[in-house]
């Protein structure tokens, strides 16, 4: 906003005032006087307001004082059992506080003139010109310098001293000498005391009568010339008393402005909110009742959203709202499965990735709680672990005790119950298919006792997330565990196995459900504004741009060919064989796999709290949040929960594209 100049007081003159710049004033005889600003207007454009009063406001100014305070010093006697209290008095703080204010207004001397402005009149003056062009001056030149002869010395060094010669050489300057007569100057050197007669700063040079010298150079030493004097000398220390004038501080009270007030706790008494009295609905008939006014047109329309209201969230997709602060309730507990005892707890985590099949467990626990988690016999403990609400189902399969200064701690690891389903508690076993089977029925095959078709089931469930396709017989052959021939089986469709948190269930799922470049389309599961979001880290990552990608069987196989469809198919990926690829519909997903792992892709780590919401966010699901403005969607690909009393985080990696 452009400043005011404010006049204080009323015009000087009693005539109308006129304000001239720059232009020459007619018809005025009175004198007329300059308006001269020192500085250049603060802001542009300046306004000039004239008779006004000054209504600015200042606003407030904050004083701190900060001193050093004198060492505390007592002498102490202490004995051992014996409590002890020291009361020390501390002197005044003192110290001298220097204030300079600045008001950035001219205040220049008010009196009375004839007239308020001139014009500049333009002046002629003559200048005197300190310096004057040299004289040339004809002198005989002659030749100062001469070659250097080399002389044999003892030791050989890259460079002699010149043989000194003597001769006669004439010098056309010498240093000038200050003629004496007065000059008049604003400034000198430093010192305006050391020169009261100044002379003009150059004269002729005089010709130096012809001296005998040894060269044109010599050493760079300054002893070594002793016509030479020099001005400084070394500074010598001088010891010297200072005197404080610093007394007691007096004590000022300025008061200053605040915008909060000390807490206290609620005085006693009873709060009755204010009854809300019904809202009565306007009835528009006894037929049909609208949630909106009558339409214009007498027309219905069945199936289009309501007037005024907002978009429908799609069913599935949880939506957490912009909140000023997210109030969440942790609650965090350890049982044992078989008795529900409840098992003292410090510290947990939680831990699953796309890789991994089951869920990772570390805690530590007090020392009291070891007999709690001990073994009992050859078989594990089974805890329950719950997390705002989401139980999860662990087995306590290492136990370690750490001991310091006097404390001892109990860490136990563990992993997810399917982890029975793997060594060492599953046996290594041969699985094949004596009959031709779909790839469903292959798993539902390998969680038998004996791993065989219509064998006694192990009692795991298998939640199918693929497109299924069949297998001749005798193509499958796998030795190992049973998770181990689950994840075979699912990884030669590109799928991973994502394991329930509590029941015996195996849930099955491919690692790209949808293609990236489709994934701006795709309706994500969850919805996190920024403000949700505690803590965010981006990494960025250049894989090679493949766009086709053969996948073979072995023996009842078949060649596939997978493209990316509006590419050229140039760019070709490494050839993927498995002896589960017998039909286009698993070579399709394989391909899709390995074509969608590919470009620049960027790995995200948000760390959020556990809200009611969302609860814990598992792999697989897909999550939009803003970054920087720009809308990202991306698939999780791992979550950790960190429980450290009283907060819990959950960090989930979020895999998406630049």
């Amino acid at each position: 906003m452009p400043e005011n100049l404010v006049f204080t007081g009323s015009p000087l003159i009693e005539q109308p005032l006129v304000l001239v710049f720059g232009e020459g004033v007619t018809g005025l005889s009175a004198k007329i006087t300059d308006l001269v600003f020192a500085q250049p207007p603060r802001t542009n454009p300046t306004r000039l307001v004239l008779g006004d009063s000054d209504t600015s406001t200042h606003p407030d100014s904050l004083l701190e004082v900060s001193g050093a305070l004198p060492e505390l010093r007592a002498h102490l006697h202490l004995v051992i059992g014996v409590p002890m209290a020291l009361q020390a008095a501390l002197p005044d703080l003192v110290g001298t506080v220097d204030l300079k204010y600045q008001s950035q207004t001219q205040r220049p001397t008010v009196a009375h003139v004839q007239s308020w402005s001139q014009v500049s009149i333009v002046t002629e003056s003559g200048l005197t010109q300190p310096q004057q062009h040299a004289q040339a001056t004809n002198a005989g030149a002659q030749d100062q310098a001469q070659n250097a002869v080399n002389i044999g010395q003892g030791v050989s060094p890259s460079y002699v001293e010149a043989i000194r010669f003597s001769r006669e050489v004439g010098s056309m300057f010498q240093d000038g000498c200050a003629a004496r007569s007065r000059l008049h100057a604003n400034w000198s050197d430093g010192l305006a005391d050391r020169r009261v007669n100044g002379t003009s700063p150059f004269q002729e040079g005089q010709r130096a009568p012809a001296v005998r010298i040894n060269g044109r150079f010599q050493d760079g030493l300054h002893d070594r010339r002793a016509w030479l004097k020099n001005s400084w000398t070394g500074a010598i220390p001088r010891s010297k008393g200072y005197t404080g004038h610093a007394g007691a501080a007096r004590p000022l009270k300025m008061p200053l402005p605040s915008a909060f007030q000390e807490a206290w706790v609620p005085r006693p008494g009873v709060h009755l909110m204010p009854a809300i009295p019904p809202v009565i609905p306007t009835y528009w008939g006894t037929a049909l009742l609208f949630a909106c006014p009558p339409l214009s047109m007498p027309m219905l329309v069945f199936g289009a959203r309501q007037c005024g209201s907002p978009e429908i969230t799609p069913v599935g997709v949880v939506t957490v709202a912009v909140r000023k602060v997210y109030v969440v309730i942790n609650d965090v507990s350890l049982r044992r499965a078989s008795n529900g005892v409840e098992v003292p707890l410090h510290s947990l985590s939680l831990s699953l990735d796309a890789s991994s099949w089951a869920w990772g467990f570390d805690a530590v626990l007090p020392h009291s709680a070891q007999s709690l988690i001990e073994p009992e016999g050859t078989s594990v403990v089974e805890l329950l672990v719950s997390v705002n609400g989401t139980t999860f189902a662990v087995l306590a399969e290492n136990i370690s005790r750490e001991r310091s200064f006097g404390q001892t701690s109990i860490r136990l690891t563990g992993r997810g119950k399917n982890a029975v389903l793997a060594a060492p508690y599953a046996p290594v076993m041969t699985f094949t298919n004596a009959q031709a089977r779909t790839a469903r029925q292959l798993m539902d095959d390998v969680l038998t006792i004996n791993g065989v078709t219509n064998g006694p089931s192990l009692g795991w469930s298998v939640d199918w997330g693929l497109t299924d396709w069949n297998v001749p017989a005798k193509v499958f052959s796998h030795q190992g565990t049973w998770i181990e021939a689950l994840r075979a089986i699912a990884g030669a469709a590109g799928g991973y196995l994502l394991p329930h948190p509590r029941d015996q269930t195996i849930r099955v799922r491919h690692r790209y459900p949808v293609a990236p470049w489709d994934w701006a389309t795709e309706t994500p599961n969850f919805v996190l504004p920024v403000d949700a979001i505690e803590k965010e880290s981006l990494r960025w990552l250049e894989k090679p741009v493949y766009n086709r990608v053969f996948a073979s069987g072995v023996d009842a196989g078949v060649l596939a060919q997978v493209t990316r469809s509006g590419t050229a198919g140039d760019l070709l990926a490494p050839m993927v064989v498995d002896a589960l690829i017998t039909e286009a519909a698993v070579a399709r997903q394989r391909g899709l796999a390995v074509l969608s792992d590919t470009g620049r892709q960027i790995e995200v780590s948000l760390n959020l709290p556990v809200l009611a919401d969302t609860g814990i966010i598992e792999p697989g699901s897909f999550v939009q949040y803003r970054d920087s403005g720009v809308d990202r969607i991306g698939l999780v690909r791992s979550t950790q929960v960190q429980a450290g009393f009283p907060e819990v985080w959950q960090t989930l990696g979020v895999q998406t594209y630049a």
